[in-house]
């Protein structure tokens, strides 16, 4: 892979990778907090599949929350009733819940089909819950309105706040880029006005001296010639700061190329400038307009700051194009006598400015042996501009502080459901419903009957005999004897099946 490949393809792996750390470091804190839960939450209910007691069940539920925040993006509407399913079991997993109620509010464009998703993943384990509870209503409204109000409502409705944010943020970048094109529009309606006219002024007068014969005329033709090119880049600039998109204009065609650069160089020469041009590499001819606008920039800015600081002195300019950047270098001697007319400096910072946009870096600066030296390496292909610091330090700053919401908003939940269902208890649903004598329904199964007498006791059956009354025809009775009630208890059976039970009490003696 070529160096200037590797330049245009290093801008969008690096969103690639940070999203990814992010999606990972998210899904880690999902099943850390999972975890917790579980173990020390004491978010449980009886009628989970299996007891979290068990490690191997406990990691089954830690990776089934991790599932639905991971597939929560592709799929919302199916990550959220996975995870309210999951939820109404194993009620620990509400972090999962939070998130994928958020991610819905946020990824489901119809209103309609977003209350109707949310409304699943509130009444789905509210539903279960009641069933598996067998009804107990009081304790499931209190334990899952509270799950469906932390865990479903909340997070949507943060989102939805947060969507209002961004479009309102959205509506003033918008007012604001509007009221930047209008400023342009007159900054550039002020500039034609102004300087138009003189450039007007100075292109007429030169022409008139060009005309009278004297030795005066080269000298003048090179002014008009100057102001004519004064006047097209004024133009050329006036139409940048009335476009919204300043790249897709074209000044010139052959801007940046040997070509262009060597008649700046000779008009330079021409205005008594000691200065020689050293190309290495192909042309510029196939390079994008923006990154040939900045070559000529530079050297003029260059062959400008020579001739106003240090006029006389030998200077050198280079372009190399290489196959991973475009070196310029603008190099003067310096002027002995001093640094001649002040300057602005805006000129320079305007090369910086034009440079970084285009993902380059530039340095200006006096030399330690005297001189001034102005290097600038360019991109071959256009890349998006590096953010400055105030940028890339309010892009830190909003990305925490988005981390820190999303992580209050996820272990929030999951203290408010440890607080809600240490707080309310169930009524145990595991116990079986006590047999007895009066509970066995005629038709039963003998192996139901003998669950509960076990089997047929002999001597019950002697100490019967004096008491019972007679046996149903073609039955087979067992008997059971309860020494501390003085009780007997015949069952009569017929192929298997109860026909007929009756209790006798013993003489006392």
């Amino acid at each position: 892979m070529s160096g200037a490949h590797a330049l245009a393809r290093a801008p969008r792996l690096a969103p690639w990778a940070g999203a990814l750390g992010r999606e990972l470091v998210l899904l880690a804190f999902i099943g850390a907090l999972t975890y917790l839960a579980v173990v020390y939450g004491y978010i449980n209910v009886d009628w989970s599949p299996a007891e979290c007691d068990n490690p191997a069940v406990t990691a089954l539920v830690v990776a089934g929350a991790v599932v639905p925040a991971l597939l929560r993006r592709r799929f919302p509407a199916t990550a959220l009733l996975a995870a309210a399913l999951l939820f109404a079991w194993y009620p620990a997993t509400g972090a999962t819940l939070a998130l994928t109620s958020y991610t819905v509010a946020s990824r489901i464009g119809s209103v309609r089909r977003r209350v109707a998703t949310l409304a699943m993943g509130a009444t789905v384990p509210f539903s279960i819950a009641l069933i598996c509870s067998r009804f107990q209503w009081q304790t499931t409204v209190i334990a899952f309105g509270v799950a469906a109000l932390v865990c479903v409502l909340g997070p949507a409705t943060v989102q939805v706040l947060l969507g209002q944010r961004e479009q309102l943020i959205g509506a003033l970048r918008e007012q604001t880029r509007y009221a930047k094109l209008q400023e342009r529009s007159r900054i550039a309606q002020e500039m034609h006005d102004l300087l138009g006219h003189r450039l007007s002024l100075i292109s007429l007068y030169a022409g008139s001296l060009e005309l009278d014969g004297t030795q005066a005329s080269e000298p003048a033709r090179l002014i008009r010639g100057t102001a004519k090119t004064a006047m097209d880049e004024l133009r050329a600039t006036l139409g940048m700061l009335r476009h919204r998109n300043p790249v897709t204009t074209q000044p010139n065609d052959h801007t940046g190329t040997w070509s262009d650069i060597s008649q700046l160089i000779t008009q330079a020469q021409a205005a008594g400038v000691k200065v020689e041009l050293t190309w290495d590499g192909a042309d510029l001819t196939g390079t994008a307009l923006p990154i040939r606008q900045a070559v000529h920039r530079i050297v003029r800015e260059g062959l400008t700051n020579l001739s106003r600081h240090a006029a006389g002195a030998p200077a050198k300019v280079s372009v190399a194009y290489c196959p991973d950047r475009v070196r310029v270098e603008v190099i003067d001697a310096g002027h002995p006598g001093g640094t001649g007319q002040p300057g602005s400096g805006l000129g320079l910072v305007g090369v910086k400015e034009r440079v970084r946009l285009l993902g380059g870096t530039c340095h200006a600066g006096p030399m330690p042996a005297g001189g001034f030296r102005i290097t600038a390496d360019l991109p071959p292909v256009l890349v998006p501009p590096a953010p400055d610091n105030d940028e890339k330090t309010d892009d830190r700053w909003a990305r925490a502080g988005m981390s820190a919401v999303l992580a209050i908003g996820l272990v929030a939940p999951t203290a408010i459901l440890s607080f809600t269902f240490g707080s309310v208890t169930f009524d145990p649903i595991d116990d079986l419903p006590e047999v007895t004598f009066e509970s066995i329904p005629i038709g039963a199964p003998r192996a139901t009957v003998v669950e509960f007498i076990g089997q047929d006791d002999p001597l019950a059956r002697t100490a019967a005999t004096a008491v019972e009354s007679a046996r149903p025809p073609g039955s087979d009775c067992w008997y059971s004897a309860f020494s501390e009630d003085a009780v007997i208890e015949r069952f009569c059976f017929q192929q298997d099946v109860l026909i007929d039970k009756a209790r006798f009490g013993l003489p006392a003696g």
